[in-house]
This record gives structure tokens, C-alpha cells and sequence, in this order.
């Protein structure tokens, strides 16, 4: 029993560790892609348009609403494909992990964004560093979301998930119904 449960680890460890360095070497997501998936096409024109701190803050955090969603949702449709719980109890702690490395990963941003010659507790920060850290972690979920979505439902040979159905149907940031 306990070199089931090591072994259990282990697996779950290595998953972790395999997935943190391919979201790592895929941090950069090639633009010509962004197409390919409903909430990019949405927010293209919002990032474009947006002209100030305040609209390039407003469109980030509606960004990243929209690809945590994603994540979610996506996570709760891998679950359905496995029957015991010892599986799905693997992925429900692969995404409490993951959800971890992107707050990790935004406070890491947040940083870039301040005066590190000062104390962290005295620190001051640009005013881009709320879109900063909001895209930051966008892009965390949104590398994640895509990786899984191409690795589970995108192999012809082995797709056994069968075609990803988006979450999202939203129309990006809407500027004109924050204005209202």
C-alpha cells in the first residue's frame, strides 16, 4: 500500500514537473495561432483599441476572466472522461498546482513592473503593472488551456476525448456595455 501511494506521488510529481517545463518552453505562443480559439479572436481588437491604463486594465482582467473560466471548464471535462476517483483526485491536485505556478507567475510579473531597489514592503510600481500581472497570468492559463486542449483532443489516432467544445462565446471586453 505505501509503495502504491509512493509510486502515486512520484507519477504525480513527474506529470507536474513535465507540465511546468512545457508550459515553460511554450510561454511564447505563436500570434498566427491566436485565430484558432474564440477568446483571443475576441480580445485582439481590445488590446488594440485599448488607449489607457485604465481600458488596457479593464480588457486585462476580462482576459483573464475569460481563460480561468476556460481552464476550469476544461479541467471539469477532462474529469468526466475517468471513472475512479483516485484519477480524477490526480487532476483535481494538478490544477490546484498549476492554479499555484500562475499566482507564482503573476507575482513574479508583478515585480517586473517595480522599483526592486526598494524594500518589498516599501516598493512602488508602474501603472501598467495591474494589465501587467492580469495578462501574465492570461497567458499562463491560456498556454495551459491550449497545450491540453492539442495533447487530449486534438490527435486524431487517439482521440478518445473527442472534439473540445470552448466555454467561451463571449464578445472580448465590450467596451461599450462598461460605459453604460
Amino acid at each position: 500500500m505505501i509503495k502504491d501511494s509512493r509510486s502515486r506521488f512520484v507519477s504525480l510529481f513527474a506529470i507536474m514537473i513535465l507540465t511546468l517545463f512545457t508550459a515553460a518552453c511554450t510561454g511564447k505562443v505563436d500570434k498566427n495561432d491566436a485565430s484558432d480559439n474564440p477568446i483571443d479572436r475576441a480580445f485582439s481588437k481590445d488590446f488594440e483599441n485599448a488607449s489607457s491604463t485604465t481600458e488596457d486594465r479593464y480588457v486585462s482582467h476580462a482576459y483573464v476572466d475569460a481563460w480561468e473560466a476556460e481552464w476550469n471548464h476544461l479541467i471539469e471535462d477532462l474529469i468526466k472522461h475517468y471513472q475512479f476517483e483516485e484519477d480524477k483526485n490526480i487532476l483535481r491536485e494538478y490544477k490546484k498546482r498549476y492554479e499555484a505556478f500562475v499566482e507564482q507567475g503573476s507575482e513574479l510579473e508583478w515585480i517586473n513592473w517595480s522599483d526592486t531597489s526598494e524594500a518589498p514592503s516599501e516598493r512602488t510600481s508602474g501603472t501598467g503593472a495591474f494589465g501587467g500581472f492580469m495578462r501574465e497570468e492570461a497567458n499562463l492559463y491560456r498556454n495551459q488551456v491550449l497545450y491540453l486542449i492539442d495533447k487530449y483532443y486534438s490527435d486524431s489516432d487517439m482521440n478518445e476525448y473527442g472534439e473540445y467544445t470552448y466555454l467561451y462565446s463571449g464578445n472580448g471586453a465590450e467596451f461599450d456595455k462598461a460605459l453604460e
